[in-house]
């Protein structure tokens, strides 16, 4: 998936140069047009851009041969870029307090930014839609695929309700509300169809005929790598220093409703489950170094990686049971940036 690269990254001036063609830009004050290029290049750059890069991706393998043109593959990577500056993670740092993404200060933090970023949240998403217009407005599949799109951005705030407002605090008192089945509830709709979801379907709509196609199987397992990606970043915020994931991890400070939680209040005793009460959501780092011990008294890790085969195993077994190769491939290939944790 990543030896286009460099094709990919080719794209995006275009990308830039399309939406502020819009009359909707043409005819402001020109610090608008600024800020909006500022705003895109900084929250747009770093990162892996799997979910940008999945979409000409997919197109290539499931596509047939005989209907596969360069000019689509070229649509495709505009589109994937379309997907990436609708990215919600501004959001997500916003509501996380996150302080580093991608290696660098979140867009919040930056000195003439602030809460304007809630602000410049909404101006990503419009802008998103905008240059979705400008560039596939008149296809014949637009009106599909803006509700698509619709219906991701309703599933994923829902998925980012659901993980904020599930946070323990000791005088919430919410324990009893950590569960396996909301920890997938959340990674499902946060992330699994934004993440996984979105660029296939997108991708379909340049395949041909590939509106035709039954999506149900595909849809599931997308969902799926969903949830993988989901403990794969709870993994990561335990385990991984900043310079390795490019991200601080808070989960514990925050209280999050993390698979690692979850897992070890399953097998925590009373002890164990008072101590987790008293600790976990608490900003002290002794507190924070308190839970992370508890894990390793737990062994979470040696759970997690357990875990994770067994999940890999049967999602193989359903990728290779696809009818069409193309299908396959394409997760197989997914599959694989997952567990090199390069997507």
């Amino acid at each position: 998936m990543y030896q286009n690269k460099q094709k990919f990254d080719q794209v995006l001036p275009e990308v830039m140069d399309t939406l502020m063609s819009s009359p909707k830009f043409q005819n402001q004050l020109p610090e608008v047009g600024n800020w909006v290029k500022k705003l895109l290049n900084y929250t747009m750059d770093g990162g892996k851009q799997g979910r940008g890069l999945a979409v000409p991706f997919a197109y290539h393998k499931m596509e047939d041969p005989e209907y596969f043109t360069e000019e689509k593959m070229h649509t495709a990577r505009f589109l994937g870029w379309s997907l990436e500056m609708a990215s919600l993670l501004a959001i997500d740092d916003i509501i996380d307090v996150s302080t580093t993404r991608r290696g660098k200060p979140c867009w919040y933090l930056q000195p003439d930014v602030g809460n304007s970023a809630i602000n410049d949240c909404f101006l990503i998403y419009h802008c998103f839609m905008e240059l979705i217009e400008l560039k596939f407005g008149k296809e014949p599949f637009y009106a599909d695929l803006v509700k698509l799109i619709n219906e991701t951005v309703l599933y994923t705030t829902i998925g980012e309700y659901l993980d904020y407002s599930s946070g323990y605090t000791k005088e919430k008192n919410n324990l009893d509300g950590f569960t396996m089945e909301r920890f997938n509830s959340i990674a499902v709709q946060k992330t699994g169809y934004y993440s996984f979801r979105l660029p296939l379907l997108s991708a379909l709509f340049l395949v041909k005929n590939g509106q035709e196609r039954d999506t149900t199987e595909l849809s599931s397992i997308s969902l799926e790598f969903g949830k993988i990606l989901q403990f794969q970043n709870d993994y990561k915020d335990i385990y991984w220093d900043e310079g390795s994931s490019g991200k601080a991890g808070t989960d514990i400070q925050e209280g999050k409703l993390s698979w690692f939680a979850v897992t070890a209040l399953e097998r925590c005793n009373e002890a164990q489950r008072s101590m987790f009460k008293e600790y976990y959501g608490s900003k002290d780092p002794e507190h924070v170094k308190r839970i992370k011990q508890l894990y390793d008294e737990l062994q979470i890790d040696k759970v997690y990686k357990k875990f994770e085969n067994s999940v890999y195993e049967n999602l193989e077994r359903r990728i290779r049971a696809l009818p069409r190769k193309g299908e396959t491939d394409f997760f197989l290939e997914i599959m694989e940036a997952c567990r090199n944790q390069d997507y």
